[in-house]
């Protein structure tokens, strides 16, 4: 099980209101009583425990407050329940004593899950790679037509107007027309940005769907080579179905370790990793030749996007601001010049797997 409860990090009168607490919560549950519990080490938004009980062992989950709106919650366990009827691998919810999929007391908001023992995702092993691609088409597939009003308005995450935004706050924040360095790359990306907003204009029609909102290693629990549960979908929410692609892409195409230093992303992409997953990713869904032109385009919005946004969490324009800005220029500048090859190989995945299944 892990540290018992003598064992816990938590000191003192800190370890003794964590076990109160989650005695007090599984009084409203049929679960038995509490034997031990530890802190997961999944998960770094919402407050997570591993708890043993007597009839068992679930995985417990304290919401954090910009997470607890009982509509969306609603939203996500339809969502996970929509996805376990069709057989995919998502988390069994424990209900309450009452038959509700989570309990709201004293402000908080708690849900438990059965726990699922695993093992974590692999970089290095092929065959993980290719099970990750595998289950987010099958997950697309399954949610193609699950549309419930909940999910639907949190609005768009990524998009030039967005990304302006973001700039425009960093700006103030750094003070970046302070420094003629900084403000000229800072006009850089706002041209890029300018650029963007010209080609997302010329985006087709994208077919929108519920998409998972998180899909990455942590998340994806195996067992050998094959996904036994993908969990969290705290930020499932109604986007084009691109953004998940290119999310997953970014993510699993990124050489481990890269050469970026200052921002959330390693590195640019790598084109085998990039290949292999979209060559298994298609053979549940094959992307629009709308969708295909777009992906690149979200990739370099995602890459900047995100990035400023990290760096924004610093109040104050740090030492290394210089740096940072010229990763993110950079990144900015590799997504331009691979559009074609990012649209060549979206094609090339594509046709493959066509002439496989004829």
């Amino acid at each position: 099980m892990g540290p018992a409860w003598g064992d816990e990090p938590e000191k003192g009168l800190a370890r003794v209101a964590m076990k109160q607490e989650l005695v007090r919560v599984l009084d409203y549950y049929t679960l038995g009583r509490l034997r031990d519990a530890r802190r997961a080490e999944r998960g770094f938004v919402n407050d997570n425990w591993i708890v043993e009980t007597t009839r068992g062992r679930y995985f417990l989950k304290r919401r954090h407050p910009r997470l607890r709106q009982p509509e969306f919650i609603r939203g996500q366990h339809e969502l996970i329940g929509c996805l376990r009827q069709a057989g995919f691998p998502a988390p069994t919810i424990v209900p309450t004593a009452s038959g509700e999929t989570f309990l709201a007391l004293d402000g908080e908001v708690y849900e438990i899950y059965v726990y699922v023992e695993h093992e974590p995702y692999d970089h290095e092993r092929p065959a993980h790679l290719k099970e990750a691609a595998l289950t987010l088409g099958r997950c697309h597939t399954i949610l193609d037509g699950f549309a419930p009003e909940t999910l639907r308005p949190l609005g768009e995450l990524y998009g030039p107007y967005i990304l302006s935004t973001i700039l425009t706050n960093l700006g103030q924040a750094w003070q970046l027309d302070q420094d003629p360095e900084l403000a000229g790359i800072a006009h850089q990306l706002e041209a890029e940005a300018a650029d963007l907003a010209s080609r997302f204009a010329e985006h087709g029609a994208l077919p929108y769907l519920v998409i998972h909102g998180d899909y990455y290693a942590d998340n994806l629990l195996f067992k050998g080579d094959r996904i036994v549960c993908v969990v969290d979908y705290d930020k499932a929410s109604w986007q084009p179905r691109v953004v998940e692609l290119a999310e997953a892409l970014i993510y699993f195409a990124s050489p481990r370790p890269g050469h970026l230093k200052h921002l959330v992303y390693p590195g640019f992409l790598d084109w085998a990793l990039f290949t292999h997953f979209l060559q298994n990713y298609v053979r549940a869904v094959i992307p629009g030749s709308d969708e295909v032109r777009a992906l690149p385009d979200y990739i370099q919005c995602i890459w900047v996007s995100v990035s400023l946004k990290r760096l924004l969490e610093n109040d104050h324009r740090p030492a290394e601001a210089l740096e940072a800005l010229q990763e993110v220029l950079a990144l900015s500048a590799w997504a331009n010049a691979n559009v074609d090859n990012v649209i060549e190989a979206s094609h090339s995945a594509i046709g493959g797997s066509q002439a496989a299944t004829e």
